[in-house]
């Protein structure tokens, strides 16, 4: 009985790299074989030193043993493999054929594996275990023989088995009986646990504003997940160039391992401009300008300005750390705009304290106090109001990733309301935006978006611009022009704006044909309105969509038609740029 003992099988790694120039190099055919195999031979006999038509006779038990090995990482040990030469009568022939009968492949006999220290109490090697395609009766395949040894290797460095070995790792082939025995014992040691933060001295005053962010502490266990989700939150902050926080495994000490932490500071001072063009507001130029590290505690300060034809804002955000610099802080905002819009034009100062709360549950909690003073012309109406308005915003949003995510929703409720023992107007404002998508199948999309606002109150019809409602747009109902739908003043002379608004969209994408391309069917419905008992009709904006995904979003270019009662129908081509979701 032959028995071989496999501690690895070959590679393309092993084979060596010539850089030979010829006249006339041979190419090679591979027949007799399919799929993965064939594939993996044309690999191996490609990665020959180049061969000339004239010499390639003496290289045919090389090209046979290329092959032989190929063949074997699959598991077939038995096979017949004839090499064909090129014709030497035939001067355009440079065909090598390699002809192969793969024969009976090995199969698995007898797979123990094993884990022993501290490493056979943790289940996920045991999922590793049972997700390998390795399992007796099955053929052999070395390939998947490496990949599992490296995926016990990899996991346990990440759970800190820094003294993890295989004290066994063989494949015994039986070639005459056509089977063959895997056997892996893992020894994982026992399990590290973290020790001091290594740092100089500019690093050690850099990591004060994120101290907080730190999901470890000395003495708990080592985990790679954890390190990479400081190094991610620190990222976040904005305060960094450059983050990296790594394992010192050759200076471990009472069963823990040193972290060595070095952070490099952005700028004091940060530009940005960017230009943007959507339907709803034309050309768009964005500044800003950002001091990112204040002090040790992490104060930042942004300062905004955003340019289109129809608004001019500008915006100041001063940013205090509460606890957690990314998800618990405060802001002072400071803000000017101005709308040149249909029959709106308004100016609007806002001065506001917000409280971002997101380090527990599932929402997004943004508690605020906004001192607005805005004057404006709504059609004929002419006035001004100044207002404190206490409000409240919860957002939550779960995807499946990416600027093209295959399924997700999201979910914004916001409430506001001013009274006039402070201010000039007694109402409630309250806002739901849901958004979703699904896929059906991996190239098509179902999108849906419900947008649902309402101003209640004695006041709720006399509020400011700001905070009455307007249908139409990229982001409403496409097929109306941006904020073009609303009610009419009473004397007709233009829109007065609504209490009340409904929208909502079902888009339906698919593929077309083309590389990175998904063509969209929509359908847009709401209204704008001071009372739906007045107002049962309803604004209809259905139409076609182009959406093209580049790597750095997602163009979206759509023809609507609106849709009204007792008016002619009216086209509208929009043309967007960024997430759908």
């Amino acid at each position: 009985m032959g028995v071989s003992l496999l501690n690895g099988c070959a590679s393309d790694n092993d084979l060596p790299e010539h850089e030979v120039t010829v006249k006339d190099p041979v190419s090679f055919q591979v027949e007799g074989i399919s799929g993965e195999l064939r594939t993996n031979v044309e690999a191996h006999l490609n990665s020959l030193a180049v061969i000339s038509k004239q010499r390639v006779r003496f290289y045919v038990r090389e090209i046979t043993e290329s092959a032989t090995s190929a063949l074997r990482a699959f598991g077939y040990y038995h096979p017949n493999i004839e090499v064909k030469l090129p014709d030497k009568d035939n001067a355009t022939d440079l065909t090598v054929t390699v002809q192969v009968d793969a024969g009976k492949p090995l199969y698995i006999r007898n797979y123990t594996l094993e884990i022993l220290g501290e490493g056979s109490e943790y289940k996920v090697f045991d999922d590793i275990l049972k997700q390998s395609p390795l399992s007796s009766y099955k053929i052999l395949n070395h390939g998947q023989y490496e990949d599992l040894k490296q995926q016990i290797h990899d996991q346990a460095l990440s759970l800190g088995f820094f003294d993890g070995k295989f004290i066994s790792s063989r494949i015994l082939v039986y070639q005459d009986q056509n089977m063959a025995d895997i056997e892996l014992i893992y020894d994982s040691g026992v399990r590290y646990r973290f020790g001091k933060l290594l740092m100089d001295e500019e690093t050690a005053k850099l990591l004060t504003p994120s101290k907080s962010l730190q999901p470890f502490a000395e003495g708990d266990y080592f985990s790679t997940k954890l390190v990479n989700s400081f190094v991610q939150a620190m990222n976040q902050t904005g305060y960094y160039n450059a983050v990296d926080v790594r394992p010192v495994v050759d200076q471990l000490y009472d069963q823990k391992v040193p972290l060595e932490v070095h952070l490099e500071r952005r700028a004091n001072n940060n530009v940005r401009l960017g230009l943007g063009y959507s339907t709803d507001e034309g050309p768009r130029v964005l500044m800003e300008w950002n001091k990112p590290l204040l002090n040790a505690r992490g104060d930042s300060f942004t300062s905004l300005a955003t340019l289109t034809p129809i608004t001019q804002d500008a915006q100041l955000v001063y940013k205090i750390p509460r606890k957690n610099p990314n998800l618990d802080y405060y802001t002072i905002n400071a803000s000017q705009e101005h709308i040149d819009l249909n029959d709106t034009n308004s100016n609007r100062s806002q001065l506001a304290a917000h409280y971002i709360a997101n380090e527990t549950g599932v929402w997004r909690r943004d508690y605020a106090l906004r001192l607005e003073y805005e004057d404006y012309n709504q059609g004929s109406e002419t006035g001004y109001a100044m207002n404190i308005l206490p409000a409240l915003r919860l957002t939550r949003r779960e995807s499946s990733g990416g600027f093209d995510p295959a399924r997700g929703y999201s979910l914004m409720l916001e409430g506001l309301g001013g009274s006039r023992i402070w201010g000039e107007h007694s109402f409630v404002q309250v806002r739901a935006t849901y958004r979703g998508v699904i896929s059906p199948t991996p190239r098509t999309r179902f999108l849906f978006r419900l947008e649902q606002g309402a101003n209640f109150g004695p006041d709720a019809e006399g509020v400011p611009p700001s905070l009455r409602f307007f249908a139409g747009g990229d982001n409403s109902i496409r097929g109306f022009g941006y904020r073009d739908k609303a009610p009419m003043q009473s004397d007709g002379s233009g829109l007065k704006g609504a209490r009340y608004m409904t929208t909502g969209t079902a888009e339906f994408q698919f593929p077309i044909g083309i590389a990175n391309s998904r063509l969209a069917v929509f359908l847009d419905g709401g209204v704008a309105t001071d009372d739906y008992q007045r107002d049962k009709e309803l604004l209809w904006g259905p139409g076609l969509g182009y959406r093209f995904l580049s790597p750095y979003g997602i163009v979206r270019v759509d023809l609507a038609v609106g849709l009204e009662a007792e008016q002619d129908n009216n086209y509208q081509l929009h043309f967007a740029f960024g997430p759908e979701f």
